[in-house]
């Protein structure tokens, strides 16, 4: 291997990692997402952080220009922002990109048009003026209606040939004034300029003559419980228009509606289309097959011509997929770390190696973990505290079982496996799996991610892998993996007496 060759990699795996308008990395798409994306619908891309949301989300801006004003709106700008002044800042962000778009795009000598342009830039001005006002505002005050009666004057006159005569006649009445107050609510506000949102982008999409697709890149950084207000109103604005909702957000962080007296939010499947970009390890093969050629993708660019399985072995790539756990931007991460030990004399990265990069790893994985959950990350922390302890201390093993039924009885933890799940510090194997010996029941098989192991090479410890079956193709070492006792959880969860709990959301 040529460490030239490999230091060009390395190179541009650290200049592309994290998505820019400068990354020159294209979003690989194996299965038509950008496409599919592309359609005129409401749609939410599901993806753990580092699976391709950005990127695709990129790449979809640069495909028809002509007909589409794409406007990218990065939500954890506005993750510190109250709500609902969080909508009001979002609505400024787009409107002004409707300005830049419309400004200047005729002259003066097309009269006609330049003509609108100045009304529809005028209007915009004016609702950004008003929004700004709104920002500046409580958000839920008491406000004075004050109502005034002054004094009536009344007169007659008339005329004759021999004398003049005029009666004037004052009635002069108290003066007072009558006050009264009535609670304004911002959020209400708001909605009631929805028509008139609508109307905005009716006259922009027609002056400009194109859709709009309005992305909201990492949605999730709304605080969960707010999610649906801010989704709903945005949604509502779009309604039987020409903008089109595209969210990229993590799946089980993320609220999209909720059901009380009243229905608020979006619905998927009715109100929303979803694609999901997760590569889990239900299908290792095709992770390895996709991680392989990512790598040759960037051998492409790079105009080099490694051949990587001179410098990892079959198992230590095997590993690498495994310890990304399905996600592109930690198999470049750790395969970042891993080159560096190459160019230090490492010849072949074998499975401890890897082992070693990914528990290296866990600090950067767990300052994610850190931001991503917000105000959640105490209680979440719990939860991952006690699997960590049963499944990894006491049963020494890096797998566990979810009865897909009983979980149900406590949706709570249900949620957390989930959402850690997500947060890469569990990872999906199997859905739906028997156990070894079967007792009738089927459950959702995990592994634990690789960062959480207590060393490169713990003593006692069985390390199963995705895909692992004997010659009869059953995954028994799988299915005999350790069931996770639901009450014993439940119970170690309600003796911390949390004064904050894990939020649900909906499927």
């Amino acid at each position: 291997m040529n460490n030239i060759d490999l230091s060009k990699v390395l190179r541009f795996i650290e200049e592309n990692i994290r998505i820019s308008e400068q990354t020159t990395i294209e979003y690989l798409d194996p299965k038509g997402h950008i496409e599919r994306l592309n359609s005129k619908q409401n749609q939410v891309v599901f993806g753990r952080r580092g699976s391709g949301k950005s990127l695709l989300l990129k790449s979809l801006k640069s495909t028809d220009l002509a007909t589409k004003l794409y406007i990218t709106i990065n939500i954890e700008d506005f993750k510190d922002i109250s709500f609902p002044n969080s909508i009001s800042q979002v609505l400024i962000s787009v409107i002004k990109k409707f300005k830049k778009e419309i400004d200047g795009k005729y002259s003066v000598f097309n009269y006609n048009q330049w003509k609108k342009q100045k009304a529809l830039i005028k209007k915009i001005d004016n609702y950004i003026s008003d929004l700004k006002t709104k920002i500046s505002e409580p958000d839920t005050y008491n406000q004075n209606i004050k109502e005034k009666q002054a004094s009536k004057l009344s007169g007659e006159a008339s005329t004759g040939f021999d004398k003049s005569s005029a009666k004037i006649s004052s009635e002069l009445a108290d003066e007072y004034e009558n006050s009264r107050e009535i609670l304004k609510d911002k959020l209400n506000e708001l909605k009631n300029e929805i028509s008139n949102f609508k109307e905005l982008i009716e006259e922009t999409t027609l002056f400009l003559n194109k859709d709009i697709f309005l992305i909201f890149d990492d949605f999730y950084f709304i605080r969960k419980h707010e999610q649906p207000y801010f989704i709903d109103f945005f949604h509502r604005i779009s309604k039987n228009t020409r903008l089109y909702l595209k969210i990229a957000t993590i799946k089980h962080r993320t609220s999209l509606y909720i059901q009380t007296d009243t229905y608020v939010g979006v619905e998927i499947g009715h109100d929303i289309q979803s694609l999901n970009l997760d590569y889990t390890l239900d299908d290792f093969n095709g992770l390895v097959s996709f991680m392989k050629s990512l790598l040759e993708h960037i051998n492409n660019k790079v105009g080099v011509n490694i051949d990587y399985d001179d410098i990892l072995t079959e198992n230590a790539f095997r590993f690498l997929c495994l310890a990304s756990g399905g996600v592109p931007r930690d198999f470049l991460s750790l395969f970042i770390n891993l080159g560096s030990k190459m160019q230090n004399g490492v010849k072949n990265v074998s499975k401890p190696n890897v082992i070693d990069c990914s528990i290296e790893n866990l600090p950067n994985k767990m300052e994610a973990f850190k931001t991503d959950t917000a105000e959640e990350k105490s209680v979440l922390e719990h939860y991952l505290e006690f699997v960590k302890e049963e499944i990894i201390n006491q049963k020494r093993i890096n797998a566990f079982l979810v009865s897909n039924n009983d979980v149900l009885k406590f949706p709570k933890i249900n949620q957390a496996v989930k959402e850690l799940v997500d947060l890469r510090l569990f990872h999906l194997v199997n859905p739906n799996i028997s156990s070894a010996p079967s007792d009738g029941k089927r459950y959702s098989a995990y592994m634990i991610d690789i960062s959480l192991f207590p060393n490169a090479n713990p003593r006692n410890f069985t390390q199963i892998e995705p895909g692992q079956k004997d010659e009869r193709s059953r995954e028994d070492k799988l299915r005999s993996s350790p069931k996770l006792n639901l009450e014993k959880f439940n119970n170690f969860i309600e003796s911390l007496n949390l004064t904050r709990d894990i939020t649900l959301t909906n499927e």
